[in-house]
């Protein structure tokens, strides 16, 4: 008979939602979660703010090359996105051909089958 006393009752856990040994708890991950994502956005804060601070330049030249730097970006970003979906086209493409090609030699081999018997 298995030992009880290191099993968790069966009401509460029953052993299908197990991460590395451990029962997985919704709350306590989400909290966990909650913890990192707050760090984070403390700490991005914090680095904007020294960086206003330390910069080398004026306000308004800050300014004007923060957004000369997200211009720059986003064009960057439009590219890679219309690269992606012309790289997403081409393999669309090539899928089909290759499904068309299959079910043109699967239809024949049937083909060839029916005439064979």
């Amino acid at each position: 008979m298995a030992d009880s006393a290191d099993s968790p009752p069966a009401e509460k856990y029953d052993g299908i939602f197990e991460v590395e040994g451990h029962p997985f708890t919704e709350t306590r991950d989400l909290g966990k979660m909650a913890t990192i994502v707050a760090g984070v956005a403390v700490g991005a804060l914090i680095g904007a703010g020294a960086a206003l601070l330390l910069a080398p330049g004026s306000g308004e030249e800050t300014r004007t090359a923060i957004r000369q730097r997200v211009r720059k970006l986003t064009r960057r970003e439009r590219s890679v996105w219309k690269s992606l979906a012309n790289a997403m086209e081409e393999a669309v493409a090539e899928t089909a051909a290759k499904s068309r090609l299959r079910r043109v030699k699967a239809e024949a081999a049937a083909a060839a089958v029916k005439a064979a018997t």
